[in-house]
């Protein structure tokens, strides 16, 4: 796997997607803070990423499942990996049998429009790319929604990999250039954890540090 220096990591891709200028406080200067919702999203993680093995429904289940793509430049953790038996499936060593492959990534709340928001499908591309790459395989995807507790299947098409090619591409000039992007216009920033530092009422201007 090439160096992280030059690799995205995958969960930026939808931190990006929301807000670039978001994303550039926490990638240009290392600005974080929590608060209701992020809180809400660390104990669905905790309750799925315990790194252990367990089954589900007839499946395998792998959990905090670490993946990379160097063609794609990408690298990150797949919350929960589903393996059921097939014999048209990819070979997986640790057991000796052929799987097909389920990607499932965990959501607090479901979208109020729409069976999923952009920018979270993004991520779930990202992570498609990435076990596809190293299992040889086609990974089906879903979303799992806490607040449903149901399951959505998301199918994509070429245009939605062209779309996250050219999300990379922006992301990597950004970081290069050390800039934060402006915040949007129509921008909502009511739920973000990074308010009081963005101060979104405030002079809207553009950010760049100088190395």
């Amino acid at each position: 796997m090439k160096s992280s220096d030059t690799l995205t990591e995958i969960r930026s891709v939808q931190q990006y997607l929301y807000c670039p200028h978001r994303w550039g406080l926490m990638e240009t200067d290392c600005s974080w803070a929590e608060n209701v919702f992020v809180c809400k999203g660390n104990l669905i993680h905790e309750n799925v990423d315990a790194g252990k093995c367990g089954s589900a429904r007839s499946a395998i289940v792998e959990r905090s499942v670490r993946v990379y793509n160097d063609d794609w430049g990408l690298f990150g953790v797949i919350d929960c990996l589903e393996l059921r038996r097939s014999p048209s499936g990819c070979l997986i060593g640790k057991y000796g049998e052929r799987f097909e492959l389920t990607i499932v990534k965990y959501k607090v709340r479901s979208p109020k429009a729409g069976d999923f928001r952009r920018e979270d499908a993004m991520q779930l591309l990202a992570q498609k790319i990435c076990a596809d790459g190293i299992f040889k395989t086609d990974c089906k995807t879903f979303f799992y929604y806490a607040d449903t507790r149901k399951r959505i299947r998301v199918d994509f098409r070429e245009d939605d990999y062209a779309f996250l090619k050219s999300t990379l591409s922006e992301m990597k000039a950004l970081r290069e250039a050390c800039v934060i992007p402006p915040i949007r216009d129509g921008q909502y920033c009511g739920g973000c954890s990074l308010k009081d530092i963005c101060m979104p009422k405030g002079e809207k201007r553009r950010h760049a540090k100088t190395a």
